[in-house]
């Protein structure tokens, strides 16, 4: 359309020089301007490229009039883009002001083509600053979307190991303690032996079945299942066990954290001390189910964990009593001992 506008009045040296160098440096300078590409070098030299257009569109427009004034409306956006705010809509008035003024000059002030031109320019910015911007935003919102897929991807990964290690280490744990007392008592006692090895069936079955139920990003453990199962697994370790229940029913997500808390708590027993008594207390006042552990033999912090001794799956519960609105600590006890306390509404 500026090709045409300009040809129109007339084909000579001056138009045809400024259709063939001028318009497309115009161009130019103008995709550098809008492209996301060229963000960098527009962070650079943005106000010197917005500069070079306003010569090429200005000076031009001394010459020809209305028929190049139609670039500035790009320019004017190109200013609002590239300058802030407080200096973007002063520049872009000064824009308009001049493409006014230079058609002005060129027609004698005589003729409509000065308000013509003005407001041309001052719509032709803002709709192509509007175009500008929301191409911009929507490639924002892609980007974004991306970043929330990655997030969400690394929150699924994290939370499948925090299950596996939760799920696996408790029961992998109780089938080699079973599995080394079934082993002992095959000769002095073997119904006993039978018994142990008839729970690591049973202990696998449950691991299996848990192992699936993480596939399928859905998993709900029962508090007092875990406690019946705690006890199992401790008396198998050599560990003499004092378990006290006195709550209500438990809400779904409550049970399920508090219930791992147990796991944990179990295998970290078996695995990381050298107990010998573990009582496990879960009650209820002021509206507020309390599970405290304790135990004594305390070994030295497994190297490369993190938070208090006693195994590296404890920030994981952290994470899952916070889920539920609940509380979790786990330290020494100045006698030489362990405990975990976590702490939920029964409601989760």
């Amino acid at each position: 359309m500026q090709i045409v506008d300009i040809l129109d009045q007339g084909i000579t040296p001056v138009r045809l020089a400024l259709c063939v160098t001028v318009l497309p440096l115009t161009i130019v300078l103008q995709i550098v301007q809008t492209l996301p590409r060229y963000q960098r070098f527009r962070d650079r030299y943005g106000r010197w490229i917005l500069l070079g257009q306003v010569v090429l569109v200005v000076v031009p427009c001394l010459l020809l009039g209305w028929a190049w004034g139609g670039m500035g409306g790009f320019v004017g956006a190109s200013a609002l883009l590239v300058l802030p705010l407080h200096q973007a809509v002063p520049a872009f008035g000064l824009i308009v002001l001049l493409i006014g003024v230079s058609t002005g000059v060129n027609s004698g002030f005589a003729t409509v083509a000065v308000p013509y031109m003005t407001v041309s320019t001052l719509l032709t910015g803002i709709i192509v600053y509007s175009l500008i911007r929301l191409a911009t935003l929507a490639i924002a919102v892609h980007e974004a979307r991306e970043d929330f897929a990655r997030i969400a991807i690394t929150k699924e990964r994290l939370r499948f190991a925090r299950d596996l290690h939760d799920l696996l280490g408790y029961s992998l744990s109780a089938i080699t303690l079973k599995g080394e007392l079934a082993h002992q008592l095959v000769g002095p006692e073997p119904e006993r032996a039978r018994e142990e090895l008839q729970s690591i069936v049973a202990t696998a079955r449950q691991a299996l079945a848990d192992v699936r139920e993480v596939a399928r990003s859905y998993r709900s453990l029962s508090l007092l299942n875990e406690l019946s199962s705690a006890r199992s697994v401790l008396s198998a370790a050599g560990v003499e066990a004092h378990v006290k229940v006195d709550y209500d029913r438990l809400a779904c997500e409550a049970d399920t954290a508090l219930a791992t808390v147990v796991r944990e708590g179990v295998t970290n027993v078996v695995r990381h001390s050298r107990a010998t008594r573990c009582r496990i207390e879960v009650t209820q006042g002021n509206g507020v189910v309390r599970l405290r552990m304790d135990n004594d033999g305390v070994r030295p912090r497994p190297e490369g964990c993190s938070g208090a001794p006693g195994g590296c799956g404890l920030d994981s519960l952290a994470a899952r009593m916070a889920a539920v609105g609940g509380r979790f600590t786990a330290g020494p006890t100045p006698d030489g001992g362990f405990r975990l306390v976590a702490e939920t509404a029964p409601t989760g």
